[in-house]
């Protein structure tokens, strides 16, 4: 496995602190009792980790892979209930009413699946 260009350790690091970011902001509406407004970050904070996910598995440095390849790669790496919204109109999801009970379960898989994520991203991350 060659080094990861410093590029894209940034690129990564930037993604998984967003994702970070954006999971905090999905809590706190949880707190406000706005379940569409938590899952809004929830969903994009997934898309990121998923991201990360497939670089791991097929490095962008190393190779490119076409946006369609990748879009559907991302897809797969999807948690399972974020792995069923996104066969939805995933607009139209994201913007009908959801509330806070209704949308917790997905801040909490969308939260563990960007913790795991980070984990196994770390070792990529650290300098060679």
């Amino acid at each position: 496995m060659m080094a990861v260009p410093t590029r894209w350790r940034t690129a990564m690091r930037d993604q998984l602190g967003s994702a970070v970011d954006r999971i905090e902001r999905a809590a706190g509406h949880l707190g406000a009792d706005d379940g569409s407004r938590a899952l809004q970050e929830a969903y994009p904070a997934v898309v990121g980790a998923a991201t990360i996910r497939v670089w791991l598995d097929a490095p962008p440095w190393e190779q490119a892979i076409q946006p369609g390849e990748m879009h559907r790669r991302i897809r797969e790496e999807f948690p399972d209930l974020f792995a069923a919204l996104s066969e939805l109109d995933v607009q139209q999801a994201l913007t009908s009413p959801w509330r806070a009970t209704d949308a917790e379960p997905y801040v909490r898989e969308a939260r563990v699946f960007v913790s795991e994520t980070q984990r196994r991203a770390q070792a990529w991350l650290e300098p060679r």
